[in-house]
């Protein structure tokens, strides 16, 4: 006779927010372990909001401890005229940053199956890759285009699904998926400004007011950014799950 064994599991307040959103009891069992991986990436990509949070305060400090203390700034005098700037490159940060833009775009190819086989259960689409839809090749226009062609007239909130998605694909998906193609095949996201000092004092004259924290061209700075897309990506998730046909939205935190 085999024994049974009932798992539980600890998690932290990141899987255990996501678990609020994706809890599989509310999904049709065919869904089920979608949801649970959908879970997952989902704190993941919070948790890389920490990483990043993480670096960012000890790359502050140690810049500081380094202009102050490393003797290779010893007798360095500022000119205004061939101004010096000391950059802070540090893998943490890479790290966090790296994680949160793959690890969104991976969420999204996950989320991209539930969406679809939540209406169509034998379908085995997958992906949330880019291509043409009403006359542009923009990031979520695979799933898009099935939507549209694919998903029988009886699904009532198809134009509305649509809708939703196309609205956060232009406000806020397309550069996400950009960003994460560019660290993919490029290796670096090259719009990204690191944490940086303009040499325009003695370095120990330097303080935490000199200091420039990284950012993003065009977005800001970095950490806020990520948090603005963090609160994106629930947003979506909760304009999409309500639409789905067998999902029992009272048993998620939306």
């Amino acid at each position: 006779m085999k024994s049974r064994v009932i798992p539980i599991d600890i998690v932290g307040p990141e899987e255990f927010k996501a678990l609020e959103i994706f809890n599989s009891n509310a999904f049709p069992k065919g869904l089920r372990s979608s949801v649970m991986a959908c879970a997952d990436q989902l704190a993941l990509i919070s948790y890389s909001t920490r990483i990043i949070q993480s670096a960012i305060n000890q790359d502050f400090k140690k810049l500081i401890e380094e202009l102050h203390n490393n003797p290779s700034f010893k007798g360095f005098v500022p000119n205004r005229q061939k101004p010096a700037l000391v950059i802070c490159r540090q893998v943490g940060f890479q790290a966090g940053v790296q994680s949160f833009f793959i690890t969104i775009k991976s969420m999204l190819d996950i989320y991209a199956r539930i969406v679809v086989k939540a209406i169509m259960p034998k379908s085995n689409f997958f992906g949330f890759g880019k291509k043409q839809f009403n006359g542009r090749k923009i990031s979520g226009g695979r799933l898009l285009s099935f939507l549209e062609r694919s998903v029988p007239r009886s699904y009532v909130y198809r134009g509305k699904l649509i809708e939703v998605l196309v609205n956060h694909i232009d406000d806020w998906i397309s550069d996400v998926v950009d960003a994460r193609d560019a660290i993919v095949h490029d290796g670096v996201l090259k719009n990204i400004i690191p944490m940086h000092v303009p040499m325009l004092k003695k370095p120990h004259e330097i303080t935490d007011d000199d200091i420039i924290l990284p950012s993003i061209q065009k977005k800001g700075d970095i950490l806020a950014y990520c948090h603005d897309i963090r609160k994106n990506i629930d947003c979506m998730l909760k304009e999409t799950l309500v639409l789905l046909p067998g999902v029992d939205t009272k048993l998620l935190g939306l």
